[in-house]
């Protein structure tokens, strides 16, 4: 009898906020498609896009009846993730419940010991160890001799050598798509395009990224530097996607897609090939109107830029490596290129010492630039980041904070920085939001690009569901909550 494995995604407090986009969970996906080929009998169930009712859930865990239970999650979900595992041991007493992710990679120690319903974390880099985890567990050995995770001996957590980065993405099998069930996803939105009129699927061909900024916590779980899938992995997973699933746009989701020129290249003519659309992350530098313009005739519509400042000062503060004409100059050929969605990523607070003038500054950008779509998301002091140390030294983080209070938008957090208190900084993003979106100018540009009803009913019920997720944040912070 095949054993059976069950991932589960916990629900999330953003859980129905139509401005945040929901994505296919590529690592569970990818994780399972590993075991998959191990003969495994795998089910995920993803509670961001499936109700979740405690006694129903009780209900199909016991009749499910798994022996390890992989609960991927990160800072805003871990609280989530231990009630969830909770359910499953209150049923099954004889499972192993597995945790992954940024934090519990970041705080393997401070995890097991503060949520006990963890048996074993795994520590960076899930692929590998889940494999040998589920030999192993089924086999009734033990998990000491295994790289790259914590667990508990005699109540104590207890440490394992530590596990390198995978190489060779290419050994990797695709994402396990077929385990979900994707109609569900398309009453979700995907920032800037609708799953309801496009069949959207996240893919990622690159891990890591060159950069180390203070905030970003991608080095956690997935170490530092960036590794290439190549194009024929990449091309090959398009093509499955295409006529397997019948998908005709694609989210890359990499952190920095426009890297390794000739590779981009190859992948683009492939898209092309295919007459799909896509949209990317990219970085202001190093970036050519050259290249934007191959993208654009490559069938992209949409890129991301990570902004988080106009303010000179903040960007080498934060390591952002870029500079502000380095970032006018991506939006300006970014436009004239003809991508449809050019989208900036600020930050509110990026560096503790962030004041009103670099504020300031950071309005001001926006307005030269005049992107299609703005996201000034509130600092996060991920655990893990040099910004989280940083604060925590300073004393920024309130020592009651609450780990779901680690969100970019909709709630007070639980931290300040050196200028601002928590509820300031929602205000400053409140005012951010307000002033860009609600420019008559800025309606009336959007609706000119819109090509169907479609499009216009998804960017209504998103701006709806932002304006209710700003008010309900302001009425909070007036509320004292």
């Amino acid at each position: 009898m095949k054993h059976k494995i069950l991932f589960i995604r916990p629900p999330t407090i953003m859980k129905g906020t139509s401005f945040i986009a929901t994505q296919f969970p590529l690592n569970i996906a990818g994780m399972a498609a590993g075991l998959l080929n191990r003969g495994y009998d795998v089910r995920i169930w993803d509670f961001e896009v499936e109700p979740f009712d405690e006694s129903v859930f009780e209900r199909r865990i016991k009749d499910l009846s798994p022996l390890i239970v992989a609960i991927s999650c990160y800072t805003p979900t871990i609280i989530s993730a231990n009630k969830v595992a909770a359910l499953v041991k209150k049923h099954l007493k004889d499972v192993v419940v597995i945790t992954g992710g940024p934090h519990i990679s970041a705080l393997p120690e401070a995890s097991l010991n503060e949520f006990k319903y963890f048996d074993i974390g795994v520590i960076g880099e899930g692929d590998d160890t889940i494999i040998e985890l589920a030999d192993r567990i089924s086999q009734g050995a033990g998990v000491e001799n295994i790289e790259g995770i914590v667990y508990r001996k005699g109540g104590v957590p207890q440490f394992t050598v530590k596990r390198g980065p995978i190489k060779d993405l290419d050994r990797l099998p695709f994402p396990a798509r077929g385990l979900l069930n994707i109609p569900l996803y398309r009453g979700q939105s995907h920032r800037g395009f609708s799953r309801s009129f496009l069949k959207i699927t996240e893919i990622i061909t690159s891990r890591g990224c060159p950069n180390r900024c203070i905030f970003c916590a991608s080095d956690v779980a997935i170490g530092s530097g960036v590794r290439f899938r190549s194009a024929v992995s990449v091309k090959g997973e398009i093509t499955e996607c295409v006529e397997k699933f019948g998908f005709n746009h694609f989210a890359v989701m990499d952190d920095t897609f426009t890297l390794k020129e000739e590779r981009l290249y190859e992948i683009c003519d492939e898209f092309a090939r295919r007459k799909i659309t896509w949209n990317c992350y990219g970085r202001v530098w190093p970036l050519s109107k050259k290249m934007l313009e191959m993208l654009a005739g490559a069938g992209c519509t949409g890129i991301t830029f990570g902004v988080e400042s106009g303010s000179p000062r903040i960007l080498e503060l934060i390591k952002k490596n870029i500079t502000v004409s380095q970032v006018e100059d991506a939006f300006m050929w970014a436009k004239e290129a003809g991508i449809k969605l050019v989208e900036a990523d600020v930050i509110i607070g990026s560096h503790p010492s962030e004041t009103k003038d670099d504020i300031r500054l950071t309005r001001r950008l926006l307005a030269r630039i005049n992107p299609d779509i703005v996201m000034p998301s509130i600092v996060v002091p991920y655990p893990g980041t040099e910004l989280y140390r940083m604060m925590k030294e300073k004393g920024l983080i309130s020592k009651s904070s609450n780990w779901d209070s680690f969100i970019l938008y909709g709630r007070e957090p639980s931290w300040r920085t050196e200028n601002f208190s928590s509820g300031e900084l929602m205000s400053l993003q409140r005012k951010m939001l307000l002033n860009f979106y609600f420019r008559p100018s800025y309606v009336f540009r959007m609706l000119r690009k819109m090509r169907s009803p479609e499009e216009v009913i998804y960017w209504i019920r998103g701006g709806l569901s932002f304006l209710t997720s700003c008010i309900k944040g302001v009425f909070k912070i007036k509320q004292g909550e």
